[in-house]
């Protein structure tokens, strides 16, 4: 996977759809499948201290890349302007 849509929401749906950025500005997380395909939840809380999320219309940003260390997949990617920039 090379690219990933956001979805504002007021909170996480149940089921996550790949491909897909979920982003709530009421909880300060965001979260995602891993796009590796391995299909891991990945959630990243929004804050100045760990992810900051950056806007730009409909085209979003996460900064410091996302490192999936606990997981068997081991992914490592940036999400710049909806897309997956790998590592």
């Amino acid at each position: 996977m090379n690219t990933i849509r956001p979805e504002f929401v007021e909170s996480a749906p149940i089921t996550l759809s790949p491909g897909v950025l979920y982003i709530s500005e009421r909880f300060k997380t965001a979260l995602h499948l891993c796009p590796c395909g391995c299909g891991e939840k990945v959630v990243t809380p929004l804050s100045p201290a760990r992810w900051q999320l950056f806007r730009d219309g409909s085209v979003v940003s996460l900064h410091p890349s996302i490192g999936n260390w606990d997981y068997a997949c081991r992914s490592h990617y940036f999400i710049r302007r909806n897309r997956i920039v790998w590592c």
